[in-house]
């Protein structure tokens, strides 16, 4: 029973709309099927559809209404001329400003103050004074009627509604009815419009639904007003049978705007001005172009009056459920409709939505699409517009009050724009939008991306880019759109005078990628997913869609084999606008935005920037500003505050994917654009734009110099910005270098181990070069070592201030830390600084090219002797350093020579030297201080399982250091008191504080050493020197000078063994020793008398004559055992053994030290002594000095005996005479 009573309202509207449109038999036309498939089918579903509501009950339903009705079929009679009058009310809260209602009879005063009770029913009688007529009978009717209708009404003729139906529905494009039966329709309906029974049934079917709805309960019937209120609140009712007849009503208003009150009262002005009205003699009333008046003025309804398109927007919302009421759209796409959207049921504005979906099929006709577009316009001025996002986001629109924002937004109520970007932003702070909602927002967003034209501000502003740029826009699928964002990226316009592209249009761009949220999902942009879909597919198949995922991984895998260059493009130029706003980057707004907000100023997602904002944060400013806020954020916070750990995390992500290409590094880009252009047109390489700048760096404008130089010490501090350099060296960073990378350093460590491992024997060429380049890069400015800032900038500020390039300051501080150093003063240098510097100098040595001063000095050297060296290895530095001082040109001899003394001073920053003893200083050094490591070293160069090359390269650093005791750090420190003492003629002759002094300053203290007037430590050095020089003779730079013709003609063979490393046990001296005894050396040459100085030298001590202390080991052992070395003991004890036959030497001893013997005293031959001094120290020197003492004694004794006995010899004189 309680089913009967909710049907039985219904039942009585069907019977009045029988009643009214026509007599007989309620046949299934009165419905149209919106899923039809043809005529046929919706000729049946319309008999299927009546026969199922029960025609028994309707004369119980009709004795319920108490209005008065006109006999049935009656077609009235309007007088001519009779335009109805009425008010457009705002009804209630209703958005779209004001009421919507039908267009009353103007025969009828409906508001007449001295309206009777019954005058009503009088008025009606009168207004309609001809006999009902059925429309199918009408005589300017019939004929046509029965030609287009009959086959699909069969036995509904009598059907007043099946044949307004028919006529309105399913005539063809081709079919037209006469003018005169145009307008008996025209007429028909209009009177329907007023009907009070209309609003009687309303109150019966809409009882519910009108109690709930004061504003329209309150209405009188028969003003033609309580339907159209109901229209207009449809979306708040949810009785079916009420939606169902307010529908059906609602086909019959919007079939022409005359029916709708006030709608030529609010339009006249707007009608006129754009040429959408009819003229007197234009009585066109066809069904196909019912509503063109009202798409005429929805084309124009930016420039519509306040009023107006208020009332063009309110048609539009109450079309948007069903595409029937959307009469022009309707006709247009019927064929398009039956080819996309069969199987689409109507309704809930289903229809448009498929008919959006496929509006760039290329089957798709010019009028349907032109239509559909239209539809879409109207939907981005007023998002009710678009039924199913209104109703899919109703609870989300309404619980974040974006109704509320929209209206008050620019005065623009309910724009889409505003709508999408307030639930967005709700969104992204966390908050809950429905899945349903979700959908409907993202097929929006496909649908702004796919045309261009749907937003007002892209057409207008850019229409001279597309006109000029882009094919007029011809292009589909969002080519258009992706035309103007190429033009937008300023590498593409770089080298025209005037950018291709003008501000406004750059702006509208932006504001239709931030409501689009084009990074948030490649879905949602057609281009995008034409063009990278088979690429995600491939790289990314395990990627969850949504949250920028699938985005973030194509950006990931921009450097794969298998990214194709359309998507890249297409790629690049989303990002391009991306990396200017951070509000448009998903998902580094998502993870950033609370830390953006504290330190960056960021206001809420969907606020406008200012202009004033734009000027004082320039494009890519909030990544700017989080970047350099995480760098000076202590790492003990980051791994306690995880919201910060996050987004420094996918700060660094997004910076690494923009890396790639300058048009995503605007901190780079905006002030380079003029140097860009200049000297790195010719670039086409990923990443290769930024090389180029560094490489031009000295020549870049100062604006541009500062953005590379900040983006050359992010790269130094995070590798993975300088793509070229890790396409290359990917692999060596996973060989060398895993454990910094897992570590997730970001201090410049990664790029450091590199640097260390630049030589290793497994290190690929072009990771090697990159590595190069990337140092020789950093040379420009200190800054671009982050390492080297770091821990130097406050001594750099201190002491070092006027220094510029890296280079300078490297000298600067190596130089107060020689000189404290030498001093014994406490370093000025932190031990941070210290450190990185000691890196820096050990960089510095490796490569000519990393020392630009030692290059710039030593560059026609290095072309005269050694032009086939390598630069890199420090292959020209030792190949420099091996030659005669003599030989080099005065500017390198000094430059090198400051070089040698850093390298000396401290072995570990020579990078020569540590290449080959890195593990002998391991194995016997690890706990020295490495300053100490060639000290060390040395003492155990000669043991059986050191290294061959490591033993080589100390002696090449011996014989430099023998060269000049500046180099000798030990010796210099040892001696201080001595040099001056006994050498300061030596130092006083010298004419450059950086010219050597070839040897002739330790020559000079060996003369004193074998004296023993030499202090204790001063003596300890020396005799190193001069058992080192025993074994090889080129660290003794006087002796190798002045024999070097003899060396060349006798001792060819034992020099070059020792060159060759084979050497090095005294045979060059001792060959030369044979040349003296063979007399070959010149007698008072300068050869002969360094010959005989190392055979003096060598009486002084067994331990200087090397291979005779090795020949005698064992006999000092046996017979000199206990006897303190020093002071030629040892030497004498094994004489005395010599010279005392009962003592039998080992045979090479007695041998070996005869020769000694007899050298000496050719020795004494060669040079004799010149002094009274050198005479007592040949004396003392001799074997035979006992001898020669006792000798002396004697003589001296005689005398002193003889004059004893002799008296005087003079003749005495007396006093006087002495004191005349």
């Amino acid at each position: 029973m309680a089913d009967h009573r909710r049907v039985l309202p219904i039942f009585a509207v069907f019977l009045l709309l029988h009643c009214v449109w026509g007599e007989g038999k309620i046949n299934q036309n009165a419905l149209p099927n919106e899923n039809s498939n043809s005529q046929q089918e919706m000729a049946l579903e319309r008999q299927k559809r009546i026969e199922t509501r029960g025609n028994g009950q309707f004369a119980n339903a009709i004795n319920m209404q108490q209005q008065p009705r006109q006999p049935a079929g009656a077609v009235p009679q309007v007088p001519a001329g009779g335009q109805g009058q009425g008010n457009m009310q705002r009804q209630g809260n209703q958005i779209g400003g004001g009421g919507l209602a039908f267009k009353q009879n103007p025969a009828v005063d409906y508001k007449s103050p001295n309206r009777s009770p019954g005058s009503f029913q009088q008025q009606q009688q009168a207004a309609h004074p001809t006999p009902p007529m059925k429309l199918a009978e009408n005589p300017d009717c019939k004929e046509e009627i029965k030609h287009y209708c009959s086959h699909n009404l069969a036995n509904s003729m009598s059907n007043n509604f099946a044949v307004l139906d028919c006529l309105q529905n399913d005539l063809k494009e081709n079919q037209q009815l006469t003018p005169k039966c145009q307008h008996v329709v025209y007429d028909y309906k209009r009177q329907l419009t007023t009907d009070v029974r209309f609003d009687s049934a309303a109150f019966e079917v809409c009882k519910d639904p009108l109690s709930k709805l004061p504003e329209c309960n309150k209405l009188q019937q028969g003003g033609g007003e309580i339907i159209p209120c109901l229209i207009e609140n449809m979306e708040n009712i949810t009785n079916q049978n009420c939606q169902l007849f307010l529908k059906k009503m609602a086909s019959l208003i919007f079939s022409d705007y005359r029916l709708i009150k006030n709608f030529v009262e609010r339009c006249g002005n707007d009608i006129s001005r754009f040429k959408c009205g009819r003229s007197e003699d234009d009585r066109d009333d066809s069904p196909h172009n019912q509503g063109r008046t009202i798409k005429c003025l929805e084309r124009h309804y930016s420039e519509l009056d306040e009023g107006c398109n208020q009332q063009i927007m309110r048609v539009a919302e109450l079309q948007s459920d069903d595409y029937h009421m959307d009469r022009p759209l309707y006709f247009a796409c019927k064929d398009d409709r039956e080819k996309f959207c069969r199987d689409v049921k109507a309704g809930h504005g289903r229809i448009f939505k498929c008919l959006y979906k496929h509006k760039f099929e290329r089957t798709m006709s010019a009028e349907c699409q032109e239509m559909v577009t239209l539809r879409q316009k109207l939907v981005h001025a007023d998002y009710k517009v678009g039924h199913a996002l209104a109703e899919g986001c109703a609870k989300d629109i309404k619980m974040f009050k974006c109704a509320k924002h929209a209206r008050d937004h620019q005065n623009q109520p309910g724009r889409l724009s505003e709508i999408l970007l307030c639930l967005e932003n709700e969104r992204k702070k966390g908050k809950k939008v429905s899945a349903e909602c979700q959908s409907e927002m993202n097929n929006w967003r496909r649908s702004l991306m796919e045309d261009y034209q749907l937003t007002p501000e892209v057409a207008k502003d850019c229409s001279t880019e597309v006109t000029q740029y882009c094919d007029g826009g011809t292009e589909r699928g969002g080519k258009t759109l992706h035309c103007l964002m190429d033009l937008a990226r300023p590498r593409e316009r770089q080298f025209d005078k005037q950018p291709r592209i003008s501000e406004q249009c750059l702006r509208a761009l932006e504001g239709l990628i931030k409501v689009a949220d084009a990074a948030e999902d490649i879905r949602v942009d057609p281009s995008v997913m034409q063009a990278c879909q088979p690429v995600a597919s491939v790289l990314c198949k395990d990627v969850k869609p949504g949250d920028a995922n699938v985005m973030a991984c194509l950006m990931d895998k921009m450097e794969s084999d298998k990214m194709t260059d359309e998507c890249e493009e297409r790629l690049v130029e989303i990002q391009y606008f991306v990396a200017r706003d951070f509000n448009l980057a998903p998902r580094l707004y998502r993870k950033c935005w609370k830390v953006a907000q504290n330190y960056c100023g960021v206001q809420d997602w969907r606020t406008e920037m200012s202009e004033n904002e734009r000027k004082k944060r320039p494009p890519g400013f909030v990544l700017a500003c989080l970047h350099r806020k995480f760098k000076e954020m202590p790492k003990d916070h980051l791994q306690k505050d995880d919201i910060s750990r996050q987004c420094a995390l996918e700060v660094k992500r997004v910076m690494h994917q923009r890396a790639l290409n300058v048009d995503l590094e605007p901190r780079i880009e905006e002030p380079c654009m003029a140097d860009l252009a200049t000297y790195c047109s010719q670039e086409t390489e990923k990443g290769a734009e930024v090389e180029c700048l560094q490489d031009n760096y000295d020549s870049l404008s100062d604006e541009c110099q500062e953005a590379v130089g900040n983006f050359t010490e992010d790269e130094d501090a995070d590798i993975e910005l300088d793509k070229i350099l890790m396409k290359a060296c990917m692999p060596m960073l996973r060989t060398f270098c895993q454990k910094e990378m897992e570590d997730d350093r970001d201090t410049g460590e990664v790029m450091e181990c590199l640097i260390k491992q630049k030589h290793s024997p497994q290190m690929d060429l072009k990771c090697a070069a990159g590595i190069e380049h990337h140092q020789l890069i950093t040379l420009k400015d200190y800054r671009f070592s982050h390492k080297f800032k770091e821990a130097c900038k406050a001594d750099v500020m201190k002491l070092c201030k006027n220094a510029k390039s890296k280079s300078q300051v490297v000298v600067c501080l190596s130089e107060h830390m020689r000189n404290d150093t030498l001093l014994d003063k406490v370093q000025r240098l932190s031990a941070k600084c210290l450190s990185q510097l000691k890196f820096e100098l050990l960089q510095r040595s490796e490569s000519i090219k990393l020392d630009p001063d030692l290059l710039q000095s030593c560059q026609e050297d290095i072309d005269h002797f050694c032009p086939d060296k390598n630069a890199g290895n420090a292959e020209v530095t030792e190949c420099l350093r091996k030659k005669n001082p003599k030989k080099l040109s005065s500017s390198c001899r000094s430059m090198l020579f400051k070089r040698e003394m850093v390298m000396e001073r401290n072995p570990s920053v020579d990078f020569g030297f540590m290449t080959y003893c890195k593990s002998m200083v391991k194995h016997y050094c690890q706990d020295e201080e490495p300053s100490n490591y060639l000290t060390c070293l040395k003492r155990h160069k000669n043991e059986d399982n050191f290294d061959q090359k490591c033993r080589r390269k100390i002696s090449d650093r011996q014989i430099e250091q023998n060269r000049d005791y500046r180099l000798n750090p030990a010796l210099k420190s040892a001696c201080t008191m001595d040099i001056p003492k006994f050498c300061k003629a030596v130092l006083q002759n010298k004419k450059s504080k950086d010219e050597d002094f070839e040897g002739e300053v330790i020559n000079c203290l060996k003369t004193p050493y074998r004296k023993g007037r030499l202090s204790k430590n001063c003596e300890d050095q020396i005799g190193q020197i001069i058992r080192s020089a025993a074994l090889d003779y080129r660290q003794d730079p006087v002796l190798a000078r002045a024999c070097e013709k003899e060396l060349k003609a006798y001792c060819s063979e034992e020099v070059e063994r020792v060159q060759n490393g084979q050497g090095g046990k005294g045979e060059v001296e001792e060959c030369l020793k044979n040349l003296v005894k063979q007399n070959k050396i010149k007698p008072k040459s300068d050869c002969s008398n360094e010959v005989a100085r190392i055979l003096v030298e060598g009486k002084t001590d067994v331990h200087l004559d090397p291979i005779l202390h090795q020949a005698c080991s064992a006999d000092l052992r046996h017979y000199c055992d206990g006897i303190e070395p020093g002071e030629g003991r040892l030497m004498s004890c094994l004489l005395t053994a010599l010279d005392d036959r009962t003592i039998r030497l080992t045979k090479h001893c007695r041998i070996l030290l005869q020769q000694r013997v007899d050298l000496w005293e050719y020795a004494a031959k060669i040079a004799p002594p010149e002094t009274a001094a050198d005479l007592w120290d040949q004396v003392m020197g001799s074997p035979s000095r006992n001898h020669f003492l006792l000798i002396i004694f004697a003589v001296i004794s005689v005398m002193f005996i003889g004059g004893l006995c002799c008296g005087r010899v003079t003749k005495r004189v007396t006093a006087q005479a002495k004191n005349k």
